[in-house]
């Protein structure tokens, strides 16, 4: 049935084309600081395009499959979160060239820029996954100690990866979406445990393994490319490594809103009522 969704191979496609890019500039095919520069943001740009594409047929999918105004809702959170990463990717392309925008110490500091676009998209994530969590039986209470206790390994993630010297802004920004991620992360593992007697599971394990792993590419970003070698940031592999992850987990999680569908009406059969 899986390989029949040609949503989710649509994804699957998406991310090959990402991960053949990531293992091409690891093993020295090319490079983003090379001649190939400008190529490889075409083709990055290619990819992000195709992604929103799919996001906003997956929210045409979910009309068509559900009248429910709480699922169309979710369809179109998510399609907004993953267009504001978007805008975020195209900060973190750096086209200015432009370094140590914020003090001597982080040179990769446009990064922090981009949590201006990351933060509230990841947000909007995180708020469709724990609506579908409480939806399908966790309990508030279990859902706020798994969010603080998510919080408080951000924050030690954080201050184990940062350096002294580092100005304000990239302090602030890098901290707080530290915290912010790493909940994204257990959202992840939370809706795997709502959803877990699903018979959908194979799905629910996609979906939420997309979250975890939105988590771990910017934990790549945080101890590799912002705050690694001492703040030179082992720069284009942490880039490679963390492109292929951050597709990975976009390509997964912007099927949250077909779960919910799914999930509730148990069925694939279209609304009978015409749609857009």
């Amino acid at each position: 049935m899986m390989l029949k969704d040609r949503y989710l191979v649509t994804s699957l496609i998406i991310w090959f084309v990402a991960t053949m890019e990531s293992i091409g500039g690891l093993y020295g095919f090319w490079s983003i600081t090379g001649e190939e520069h400008s190529v490889i943001l075409l083709i990055e740009s290619i990819v992000l395009i195709a992604l929103m594409v799919n996001c906003y047929a997956i929210k045409n999918w979910v009309y068509r499959h559900s009248a429910e105004s709480s699922h169309r809702l979710l369809a179109w959170i998510t399609l907004i979160a993953l267009a504001l990463c978007l805008c975020g990717d195209v900060v973190n392309f750096n086209l200015p060239l432009t370094y140590y925008r914020y003090g001597g110490i982080v040179k990769h500091d446009y990064l922090a820029d981009s949590v201006l676009f990351f933060a509230p998209g990841y947000t909007l994530f995180l708020v469709v996954a724990c609506s579908i969590a409480l939806a399908n039986g966790l309990k508030p209470k279990t859902l706020i100690t798994s969010l603080a206790i998510a919080a408080l390994v951000g924050l030690v993630s954080f201050f184990s990866m940062h350096l002294t010297g580092t100005g304000a802004h990239v302090t602030i920004v890098t901290g707080i979406y530290a915290v912010l991620i790493t909940l994204v992360g257990m959202s992840g593992i939370i809706l795997f445990v709502s959803l877990r007697k699903s018979y959908l599971r194979f799905y629910v394990w996609f979906v939420a393994g997309g979250l975890v792993l939105a988590a771990v590419a910017d934990g790549v970003i945080g101890q590799f490319w912002i705050y690694g070698n001492n703040g030179e940031g082992f720069y284009p592999t942490a880039k490679y490594v963390n492109w292929s992850l951050y597709i990975g987990s976009q390509c997964l999680v912007i099927h949250l809103a077909r779960i919910s569908v799914w999930h509730e009406n148990g069925a694939y059969k279209p609304v009978t009522k015409k749609t857009v």
